[in-house]
């Protein structure tokens, strides 16, 4: 028999009971990985984090990431979430204003800076460990707008045409030209069956810009854009993004914060930005679930060049407690 420490936290998000939710598994050193996997499965979270001592000692620790499915090599809200936990949890001390952690995944090292205020960790940046990589598998407007149970009118072309970008987890990523068809969206799984299921970015992404900032825009600045903003939750007001992200054939089909998949939206909209430098963007996710999030997401640019992409956020602890396992 084996007691494992557990703690659980709302992720990209500020206040509890919103964002997504992750379990984070301390203890479960020499456990199979079928054992993980039942562990992850009985928290029936999107994901659930198993925190080890680092195998490489210039990396903080070793964190082996589950779906109730499967394993995957990075995941962006089980990556902010498990580093806030292990400093507010004291697992790693807190030391001055910033500090960064070094996650050991599957995908490789990914770093994670810290914000603190007086010792207490505030907002979690991790760093992709890879950079985006793109690729257009799918271009059939209409086949793409079924599946979504929208019309091929609500999908932006040309320059913003559906394209698979991945940072170490590929989804299908597809810009609307409103945030009232993001809201409208419904995944039909058949048809998701016959367009993307098989493909390398089968997961569909949608988003539409809800206010400034590069990429296409919603022109809707209107009363209607108002009284839509004036209806969210105080934490997602004011974002430049809506966006909302669905995963057929898992236990969670509809995610509320999805950090892997926020990075590669980073690395699509500063791929077709035509200037330099640091881009940013803040994006509402888990608006329509009751699960709303807020995560910031940046993108630099050197020579027309991306060489780094980040995801930013809160976190907010809501549990802790023990397991046993045979």
């Amino acid at each position: 028999m084996r007691t494992l420490r557990f703690i659980t936290a709302d992720v990209f998000t500020s206040e509890p009971f919103t964002g997504n939710q992750l379990a984070v598994v301390f203890g479960a050193e020499g456990l199979p990985t079928e054992t993980l996997q039942a562990i992850t499965r009985e928290f029936n979270y999107a994901e659930t984090t198993f925190v080890f001592a680092p195998e490489d000692p210039s990396h903080t620790r070793r964190v082996r990431i589950f779906t109730p499915e499967l394993e995957v090599p990075f995941a962006g809200h089980p990556t902010i979430g498990t580093a806030h936990v292990l400093v507010a949890s004291g697992d790693v001390p807190a030391v001055g204003d910033e500090m960064t952690l070094v996650l050991g995944e599957n995908v490789g090292p990914v770093p994670v800076r810290i914000t603190l205020e007086h010792g207490v960790p505030v907002h979690a940046q991790l760093t992709t460990a890879q950079l985006p990589e793109e690729r257009v598998e799918v271009t059939d407007l209409d086949a793409l707008a079924h599946l979504l149970s929208l019309s091929a009118s609500d999908l932006l072309g040309g320059a913003h045409a559906p394209a698979g970008v991945s940072c170490g987890l590929p989804f299908q990523l597809i810009a609307l030209n409103s945030v009232e068809a993001v809201e409208r969206a419904r995944l039909r799984t058949d048809a998701w069956d016959a367009v993307l299921k098989g493909t390398w970015a089968s997961w569909p992404m949608v988003f539409a810009m809800a206010r400034g900032g590069d990429g296409p825009h919603d022109p809707a600045h209107d009363a209607a854009h108002a009284a839509r903003e004036a209806r969210l939750p105080a934490h997602v007001r004011g974002c430049d993004i809506r966006a909302r992200v669905f995963v057929p054939g898992s236990t969670v089909p509809e995610d509320p914060a999805t950090g892997s998949a926020n990075a590669a939206l980073a690395g699509y909209l500063a791929a077709r930005t035509p200037r330099d430098g640091l881009l940013r963007w803040t994006v509402a996710q888990g608006v329509e679930m009751g699960r709303p999030s807020r995560l910031q997401i940046e993108a630099q640019k050197r020579d027309g060049l991306i060489d780094a992409v980040r995801v930013g956020g809160a976190t907010v602890l809501m549990s802790e407690g023990t397991m046993t396992v045979r």
